[in-house]
């Protein structure tokens, strides 16, 4: 008797048991398990079994673009509480005369795939965006569909802001000091992105000596990322030494062809001690004074020789024509002394001789 109640109980102990692991036990009769891995977590006495499969949404948006030729990601959520597994088809098909669905990709060629009961699976969909898109909608059709030929239709849209490829950059600032009162060198520029695609940018310093040198040296290599509407700053404060150089930057972006262009500078730089700076000062300076007493000295050295020569003159006219009035009153002609009077006062020098 002992023997035939033992044998109950063990058959009533296995039949709880066995009730719940039933229950998680997949359309392969294998469990399923649950988010946490625990197989004793996927009991799911609350969730209503469904016709067919479900998704999360009934349209795919990209949203609004601003930058051409990059790719961008969205996910659809398929759900299976069909009670049994299902095998799921996602293609992309043309929506009137838009280009979208030439555009998609689902990423790791997840179109044909299973999704176990209970279960959901997530649909990687990528949007490469080319460098000749133009501005303006774009839609798509995403079909989910399973073998009993139930079917899903999403929407897929992409809105690009601006017509193609739009790499436009300006360098400003682009600028090399000549006079350092230090070892250093100091450069700078500026770029702006005025198109509606990112760019890296490249900065790059380098210096040989002015006098008989051959080598450049690099100072600075520097690259940033340039993004549409932004703008982006390099500057260099290399030490560099006293002394006298021939300093090039050079500034590579793109133009609207998306092409790389160079912007560059080169100067040459003088960098020296400000004890130097006044030293050199004070010798121009003294060099100037110089010039202007020199040159005063000459102005006040002509005007004494004019004023001589204005003296003497005067002198020998009037002696002469003293001379020459006596000579004409001694004779005593009137008509003679006339004619000298008028010389004289021409201020002509005269001798005048009477003969008998």
């Amino acid at each position: 008797m002992k023997k035939i109640t033992a044998s109950i109980a063990s058959l009533a102990i296995a039949f709880l048991i066995a009730v719940p692991v039933s229950a998680c036990m997949g359309a392969d009769g294998k469990p399923v398990e649950g988010t946490d891995g625990a197989e004793t977590n996927c009991i799911r006495p609350e969730i209503e079994t469904e016709d067919h499969f479900g998704v999360d949404t009934e349209e795919l948006d990209f949203g609004r673009i601003t930058e051409l030729e990059r790719s961008y990601t969205k996910t659809i959520e398929i759900r299976n509480n069909t009670g049994s597994d299902i095998i799921i088809d996602v293609t992309a098909e043309q929506e009137g005369d838009f280009v979208l669905s030439d555009w998609l990709a689902f990423v790791g060629g997840a179109t044909h795939f299973t999704v176990r009961d209970g279960s959901t699976n997530s649909v990687a969909v990528r949007a490469y965006v080319p460098a000749d898109a133009k501005a303006g909608s774009q839609y798509a059709k995403i079909k989910v569909s399973d073998a009993s030929g139930y079917e899903r239709e999403l929407l897929a849209k992409i809105d690009i802001a601006a017509d193609g490829f739009s790499y436009n950059s300006e360098v400003t600032g682009n600028w090399v000091n000549p006079v350092n009162l230090s070892n250093k060198n100091v450069a700078s520029a500026k770029v702006k992105n005025t198109g509606n695609a990112g760019f890296a940018a490249t900065y790059e310093v380098k210096k040989k000596n002015f006098f008989g040198g051959m080598d450049w040296d690099i100072l600075t290599q520097e690259e940033q990322e340039v993004k549409p509407g932004s703008e982006v700053e390099f500057k260099n404060e290399a030490e560099i030494g006293y002394g006298v150089y021939t300093v090039e930057q050079r500034v590579t972006s793109v133009n609207a062809d998306g092409r790389i262009i160079e912007s560059k500078i080169s100067r040459i730089v003088i960098n020296m001690p400000i004890w130097f700076l006044i030293a050199v000062g004070g010798v121009i300076l003294l060099i100037i004074v110089l010039v202007i007493v020199i040159k005063k000295h000459k102005k006040h050295s002509k005007k004494d020789d004019e004023d001589d020569e204005e003296e003497d003159e005067p002198v020998e006219k009037k002696s002469d024509k003293k001379v020459a009035k006596k000579e004409v009153e001694d004779d005593g002609d009137d008509e003679i002394a006339e004619i000298a009077e008028k010389l004289e006062e021409d201020g002509e020098k005269i001798t005048v001789h009477i003969r008998d």
